[in-house]
Formats: C-alpha cells, structure tokens, sequence
C-alpha cells in the first residue's frame, strides 16, 4: 500500500468546521431564523474576501476565517433544516401534547425493520395521515412477536387506532439510553400493536427501499429452500445483504470478543473486495469497446449503489460505496486525488445529506478504521519485507489488522468497554478467505434467485461460513484474551489519540522534539487516569434503583456498591441494571442478603414503609420515605406524623397507587420522586 500524497488544506478545514457546527446545532438548540441569517452575513463576508484576495487559503487570512464561521454556520443550519420537528406538518405539531397519549386514528407505512428484542418486533414507521390530516414524521412500532405472523413489508401502508407514547428514558444510572439514540434518528415516539389492530391499506408507499426490500425478500426466501442451517442463513444475510437482525446474540457476542465484528457489518472490507472482483470481471470491457473504460465505470457505479440500497443503507455502507465511487471516478478520469481527501470529501458529502451521521458509532468506527490503515499501515509495512509472495500477504494483512485495531481501540473501548488482544488471530484466520466466501456468495445468491443453485455448492459455501463461525467461536473462547470493564472516559479517549498521532509522527521523523511531546502527553494520561481513580475513590451515594416488581437499594462506598434488594436479582437482570454504573465508577458489587427497613447516608435517614410497615416514635427522623410494594396506608396520616423532606416511589408499586400517592403529595406540596418517571433516586 502506497503513502498517500497530501491531504487538501481547504477541503479538510471546511469539512472540521462543518463537523464542528453540526456538533454545536445538535448539543445547542439555534434557532433556524438566526442561522439562516448569519449564514447569509457569512456568505456575503466571503465573498468580499475572496474578490480582495483573489487566492483563498493562501494569503487571504480574512477569506479563511469567513470561511470557517461560513462553514460552522452551514453545519448548524443542517441540523435545523434535516430536523423534522421543524416542519409545520409533523405529527406533534398537529397533536397537542395531552393528545399525543389519547388514541387518536394514525395511517402509517413501514420504513425500516430493525432488531427484535426477546418479546416485540420493531419497526421504524412514517406517519402518513393522522387524525384525518396529512402529516410526517417518524414513530417506532412495537409488535408483540407471534409465530403466526410474518414480519411487516417495507412499503406497506396500515390503518390503526392507537395511542402515541413517549420512548421511555434510561431509568437506572449509566444505562445505554435507547430514547437518546433513537432522537439521533428523530425518533421520539412509539406505538404499541398487537398484529390484529393492523388494518392494511390497498395502497402502498413506493421508494427504493421498498424495491430493496423486496429483493432481499426474495433472495432469503429462496435460499431457505436450500438445505442452509438457520445460523449459516442469519450469517449469509448479514455478510451479502446487511441484514443483521436474525442473528442470535450468541454468535454477535462471540464476533465480538474475537475482535471480528466488522466482518458482520457489511463496510469497507466488503465493498472494496466485492469491488476489487468486479473490476476484475469488467476489465474485458477495456479492450473489446471503444468506450469501454467508461462504461466499466458506469457499471462499478451502479453495482456499488444497488449493493448499498440492498444492504439498507446503513452508514457504514454508505461511507464505503460514497469513497468507492469517488475513487472510481478519480480513477477513470486520472485523478492522482490522495486517499485522504477522498475519504474526506466523502463524509461531507454524506454529512451534508444527513448531518446526524456524525453521532452514528458505525460512522465513527467506519472513517476511524479506514483513516487508521490509511495512515498507519504503511508506517508498519517499512518494519519487515517479506521474502515470498505468501509471507507478504500475511504481514500485509497483519499489518492492515493491527492499524484498523490501534486506531479503533480507543473508539472501542469508550463505547463497549472491552478490547479482544487476539483480534489479529481472527483476521488471520477469516480476512484471506473472506474475499472467496464472498465471491462464492454472491455467485449462490445469484443462482439461487433464479432457482439454479446446484446442492453441492450449497455444501461448500455452507462449510465456508460455519469455518468462519467456529474460527471466531474458538478465538472467542479464550476469554482470558479479552479484557472486559474497563472504565474509559472522554478525556482518555481524546489523549489516546493525541498519544496515537504523535507517536506515529515520531517513527515517521516528522515530530520536532519527540522525546519531550511523547513524555508530556503520556504524563497528562497517567495524572488523568490518577486523578479520576481517586474521584471514584471517593464517590459516596445512596442509590434506588428502579425494577420493575422489585425494591432495590445500592450503597456506593469506597469503590464497593453494597445491593439490598427485597427479591434475589439474576446475573442477567444485574447485568443489566448495574454493569455500566459499576465500570463508570470503578466499583465491585457486593450483594447484602438481609433487606433493611432503614438506612444512614450521611446525615440523611430513608426509611423503607412496605406492608410490614408498623410505625414507632424513632421514624419521626426519617428524611426520604420510600414506598415499597403497593402498601395500602393512608398517606396524609404518614405525612403529618412523620413530617419526610421526600417521598420515593420505585418499580415495585402499582402505577394507580403511585399516581395516587402523587397527586397527595402535589397537594401537601412535598417533593415526589417515582422511578418509573423520573428514573432512579440518587442520594449523594
């Protein structure tokens, strides 16, 4: 792999300052007045600079720094204009906000399948009509999985009397907030269905996606009348289709410790083999037509697109075939662009389409892993030159693994707080063989579209994708190999990359005074890491968490969270309510078998009033009062006696009780806390 020639000083500065008002119109609610007058003023600027300077990026300071503010403004202005709650015809500016929780008539059609969970099928959806007005915008359709019926087409357009839910918000500390990242999509509501409330309209919605959809459809449906196991089929669809959703959790986590998941999610590595083959198909065209070469482009390009709307557009294809194309392009026309600025242009472009892509993760570990082979591959290609042609792709391989590894380590650790040390195995063992498995893949889809597939090929791909599997399971296995919780914050992922930069500029020679700017950065990381293990040190609080028939109390002290819970709690259940509260605070849970009625924090008392509740003078000190398992008390009589600062109501009470206890304390004016609302109470 050949160094790169330079990155273009302008295209990479307007792209930052574009990132940098994308960031600041998502976190910072501007106006679309404003930004759309402050972009004129910017552009007006420009342009006054750019006729004094006549050579923008080079002397014309002014025309820079207009450029930058011009840039910046851009980017708010995306946000605002890409955001559909901005629209005077979105379904929550129709519906009052008493509405949005009263049944009203919706028509909708189904937008996108997602990830079912153990109980409801999901579905993205675009309001098309609601309460006999045309409408948009986009709701999260939740269906009880039933065996009886099949998943929903995309395209469909159905009929329903419903009610329109608020996405509930992550109610214990640190968990992954679902509603959050949905709001990134602009989805902020959902409805909740049983299939037989579903009335389906004669019509439906026609777009590429529901053309897309209906080739995968079909591509799956013949290729489950061959003799494919149901594993090996999840496996077919997600590496040739992008379709992840039937894959079982087993085999996700296991590509996961094996430090192989990008072979699952269709990115780069896909689209550049598949185009790689494809080139190598088209080539005769060169020779046998005068226009061959452009025509063998023409079809590189729509080949790369049809993959892209087939494999649902996900960002990660899409920032694969965007930079594919405009390599192709370069290409045919005898650009010498740099890979860099190619990749650069890229993410404008498709920022500029769909700002919110920036939070994306598979956006992030996309642009992350190419820009890390990119730059880093060859650095590690100067330190041995292979003797054979078979030594040679190895260590190209292990040299391009190891630098997607390093630069998305980082990355990886911040989001799941885990890093597998034997990745390099895994790409070892699959990446040579990957470029056949999907070669082979896509020769069986084919076929099998048009019912041709022999049975003996059906065999060898099949031992091909459960090679591939058991290869990741055995890697996996060694879970000693993969290092799990690690608490990783912000501050360590930005000095993680400053340490990764500069010591790359440092083995290139680039970097002035390596030894001092090496020194210093590592320093800041070992203070940095110091100081937020004696934060966590110190940390001391009282914590309800909120589940759901259950009363759970955790006390965090001296890195030890010390649970009291009046019903036994399972791995799984722990898992998921504490695991990312303990790796964020550095902590160890200790369970207490004996349930308490009363604690201390501080200089502050709760105390726990359930059904065994017999009231006694010492319960006039309690501060917090919570309430515990639906006891029928007469909450007037509790709080003229015992006189609590709060009152908590957790996951273990009836809603109708709570919302009793609630309007109660309304009228007493007393604080009230219910954690199926307002999430868990934390008492520091």
């Amino acid at each position: 792999m050949q160094q790169p020639k330079s990155i273009n000083t302008p295209l990479l500065i307007i792209t930052i300052s574009l990132i940098v008002g994308i960031v600041i119109g998502h976190y910072f609610c501007i106006a679309v007045i404003p930004t759309l007058i402050g972009l004129c003023i910017s552009i007006a600027m420009l342009t006054l600079f750019w006729w004094k300077s006549k050579k923008p990026f080079k002397q014309g300071w002014g025309f820079v720094a207009s450029a930058i503010v011009m840039f910046i403004i851009f980017g708010i202005t995306l946000v605002n204009l890409h955001n559909p709650l901005h629209r005077s015809n979105h379904y929550s500016r129709l519906l009052p906000k008493k509405q949005l929780q009263q049944s009203v008539g919706v028509k909708f059609s189904v937008k996108e399948r997602l990830k079912s969970t153990s109980y409801y099928q999901k579905y993205v959806v675009d309001i098309v009509i609601i309460h006999g007005k045309s409408t948009q915008g986009k709701l999260l359709l939740l269906l009880p999985k039933d065996s009886l019926h099949n998943h929903l087409d995309i395209g469909n357009c159905y009929t329903t009397f419903t009610q329109i839910q608020s996405i509930s918000k992550a109610l214990n500390p640190d968990q992954f907030d679902y509603a959050t990242y949905l709001k990134k999509q602009y989805i902020t509501h959902q409805i909740k269905l049983h299939p037989s409330q579903l009335v389906q309209d004669s019509t439906s919605t026609l777009s590429i996606f529901r053309l897309a959809d209906q080739v995968r459809k079909h591509i799956t449906l013949k290729l489950k009348t061959y003799s494919f196991s149901t594993k090996q089929l999840a496996v077919i669809q997600a590496l040739l289709l992008g379709q992840r959703q039937d894959i079982d959790q087993q085999t996700i986590q296991s590509y996961r410790d094996a430090g192989a998941m990008h072979i699952l999610a269709v990115s780069g590595l896909h689209v550049g083999i598949l185009l790689l083959l494809l080139n190598t198909v088209l080539r005769p065209l060169e020779r046998f037509h005068q226009n061959g070469k452009v025509l063998k482009t023409v079809l590189l390009l729509i080949f790369l697109w049809f993959f892209a709307i087939i494999a649902g557009l996900s960002p990660s294809v899409l920032r694969a075939v965007t930079m594919f194309s405009f390599l192709t392009i370069g290409m045919q026309i005898g650009s010498t662009t740099s890979t860099y600025n190619t990749l650069i242009l890229s993410a404008f472009v498709l920022l500029c389409f769909h700002s919110l892509l920036l939070f994306s993760i598979g956006f992030q570990f996309s642009y992350v892993a190419v820009f890390s082979i990119v730059y880093l591959q060859p650095i590690f290609s100067k330190w041995y030159t292979p003797p054979n042609f078979l030594l040679k792709k190895i260590w190209e391989t292990l040299t391009v693994t190891i630098s997607a590894q390093l630069g998305l380590a980082p990355l990886t650790i911040f989001y799941f707080h885990q890093f597998p040390l034997l990745f390099f195995v895994s790409n070892l063992i699959i990446i040579p063989f990957l470029g056949g498995i999907l070669g082979l893949g896509v020769v069986v889809i084919v076929l099998a579209s048009i019912g041709i597939l022999p049975e003996p090929l059906v065999t060898i791909f099949g031992y091909g994708i459960d090679f591939m599997n058991e290869s990741v399971s055995w890697v996996a296995s060694k879970s000693n190999f993969v290092l799990t919780n690690i608490s990783f914050s912000w501050r360590l992922l930005i000095l993680s990359y400053t340490l990764i930069i500069a010591t790359s500029l440092a083995l290139q020679k680039v970097l002035f005074n390596k030894g001092f700017v090496l020194g210093t950065v590592t320093i800041i990381i070992v203070l940095v890491i110091a100081f937020e293990k004696h934060q966590a040190a110190q940390q001391n609080e009282l914590v309800i968490f909120h589940q759901f028939g259950n009363t759970v109390i955790g006390r965090l002290e001296h890195q030890q969270l010390i649970l009291n819970a009046k019903s036994p709690i399972t791995d799984n259940t722990q898992n998921f309510l504490f695991s990312n509260y303990l790796i964020k605070k550095r902590a160890v849970l200790k369970q207490n078998d004996t349930f308490q009625h009363q604690y201390q924090h501080k200089k502050r008392t709760l105390m726990v009033i359930d059904s065994t509740f017999i009231y006694t003078q010492h319960f006039q000190d309690s501060d917090i009062l919570l309430l515990s398992g639906s006891p029928r008390i007469h909450l007037e009589r509790i709080i003229d006696s015992l006189n609590p600062k709060q009152l908590v109501a957790d996951g273990s009470n009836y809603r109708n009780f709570i919302d009793r206890w609630e309007k109660t304390c309304a009228d007493g004016d007393i604080p009230f806390h219910r954690t199926d609302r307002d999430g868990a109470f934390v008492l520091k």
